[in-house]
C-alpha cells in the first residue's frame, strides 16, 4: 500500500484505475512507467488505459495494463459521435480514480461524464475544470522529462512510489524476421521523421549504415509506409547491401521487429521510444530547439544515449540566419557510430 499523507487520495486495496493517454506513439511509450508504478503499488488493481485505436496495441502489450478503452480518431480528441458510448463504458467500470496524463477538453469532459469520482491531471488550460485533483507542472518550459511529469501526478496525488522503467511483452506468435546473419549484432536505423523537430541529414544516415557494415554489424533500415522513398534513398546512397522494414501501422509487428535489434538509431520519434520498451538500446539524435531537447523527450532506457549538437539551445530554427546552421550536420557519422558500438560492447558482455 502506498504511503499516505494529508493530500494523498486514499484508494482501496484493489482500486479500479483509468489512465488516459490519447496522443502519439512516443507519448504513449513514455507513459508506460505510470502503469508499472501503479502495478507495483497496487498488485491487485484493475488498471485500464484510455487510448486511440492507433496506439491501443502498445497498451495491450504492457504487462501492467488489464484492458484498453479506445476510440477511432486522427488526433488526441474524443470524437463527439463516440462520446456517449465511451462515457457509458467508463461509467460501467466504476473506476475509483482517473489519471489524465495528457489533458484536453474532450478527455476531461469524458472522465467527468463517465462518473469517475476523483480525476487527476496537470493544471493546464481550460480543461482543468473537469479535474478534482491537479498539479501545476510547467511542462512547456521543458525543464524536466515527460516521464517525470507523468510520475509527478502519482507521487503528489496518490502517494505512489515511481518506477521509471517499463517494458512490453512481444506477442509470442511473432517469429523473428531479421536475425543477424552469422550471429552478428543487429542495428536498426530509422531515417524518417515526424516533422516536429530537426532531423539528421539523410546523407549521414547513409554514411552511418556504411560504417556499421564495415564494422561487422548487420543493419536494417526502418520506416513507415509514407517514408518508403526516404528509406530507399538512404539505403541506395549507403553503397552497401542492407535490408529494410516498411511498417503498415501495425504496432505489434513494429514492436516485434524492434525487439530483434541490439541497438536502434533514430531522431526524436515514436519508434525510438518503442524500441526502448521493446528491449533495444537506443541512440537518439536530437536537435537543440528548446521544446525538443532530450532532457524533456530523450530515450529513458538504462543504456540509452541522446546525442545533440554542441550549441546553445534555441527557441526555433531560423536556418541559414543562424551562425550555427546547419548544427545537425555537426553530429558526425563517427560520433554516432562510436555510440552504437559502445552499446554493442555492452550487449556482448551481457
Amino acid at each position: 500500500m502506498p504511503r499516505m499523507n494529508g493530500k494523498t487520495i486514499r484508494l482501496p486495496e484493489r482500486p479500479r484505475i483509468l489512465v488516459a493517454r490519447t496522443d502519439r506513439i512516443g507519448d504513449v511509450a513514455l507513459s508506460l512507467p505510470v502503469f508499472a508504478s501503479l502495478r507495483r503499488a497496487y498488485p491487485e488493481a484493475r488498471i485500464v488505459a484510455l487510448s486511440r485505436d492507433y496506439t491501443k496495441s502498445l497498451f495491450e502489450m504492457s504487462p501492467d495494463v488489464d484492458d484498453v478503452i479506445h476510440f477511432d480518431s486522427d488526433n488526441a480528441h474524443v470524437p463527439i459521435r463516440r462520446f456517449v458510448r465511451l462515457a457509458r463504458e467508463i461509467r460501467s467500470e466504476k473506476f475509483d480514480v482517473a489519471i489524465a496524463l495528457y489533458l484536453n477538453f474532450s478527455v476531461g469532459a469524458l472522465l467527468a461524464f463517465g462518473g469517475v469520482p476523483r480525476r487527476v491531471g496537470p493544471a493546464t488550460k481550460a480543461a482543468q475544470i473537469f479535474l478534482t485533483d491537479k498539479v501545476v507542472q510547467r511542462r512547456s518550459k521543458s525543464a524536466r522529462h515527460e516521464v517525470d511529469h507523468n510520475l509527478d501526478l502519482l507521487i503528489k496525488l496518490l502517494g505512489v512510489a515511481p518506477v521509471r522503467q517499463a517494458s512490453i511483452d512481444i506477442p509470442k506468435d511473432r517469429s523473428p524476421r531479421y536475425a543477424g546473419e552469422g550471429g552478428r549484432f543487429l542495428v536498426g536505423v530509422h531515417p524518417g521523421h515526424g516533422g516536429s523537430s530537426r532531423n539528421w541529414p539523410e546523407r549521414n544516415y547513409s554514411g552511418l549504415i556504411a560504417r556499421l557494415k564495415e564494422s561487422g554489424v548487420d543493419v536494417v533500415v526502418t520506416g513507415a509506409g509514407h517514408e518508403r522513398d526516404v528509406v530507399e534513398r538512404v539505403m541506395k546512397n549507403s553503397g552497401v547491401e542492407t535490408r529494410a522494414y516498411i511498417g503498415d501501422g501495425d504496432l505489434a509487428e513494429l514492436a516485434s521487429v524492434l525487439s530483434e535489434f541490439d541497438v536502434f538509431v533514430a531522431s526524436s520519434t515514436g519508434p525510438l521510444h518503442m524500441a526502448t520498451v521493446a528491449g533495444a538500446k537506443a541512440v537518439g539524435i536530437y536537435c537543440p530547439i528548446s521544446v525538443c531537447l532530450p532532457q524533456r523527450w530523450g530515450p529513458i532506457g538504462l543504456h540509452d544515449t541522446a546525442i545533440i549538437p554542441d550549441v546553445d539551445p534555441c527557441e526555433s530554427c531560423v536556418e541559414d540566419k543562424c551562425p550555427h546552421f546547419d548544427c545537425m550536420d555537426s553530429i558526425t557519422v563517427e560520433r554516432v557510430r562510436d555510440e552504437v558500438m559502445k552499446k554493442i560492447n555492452i550487449a556482448a558482455c551481457a
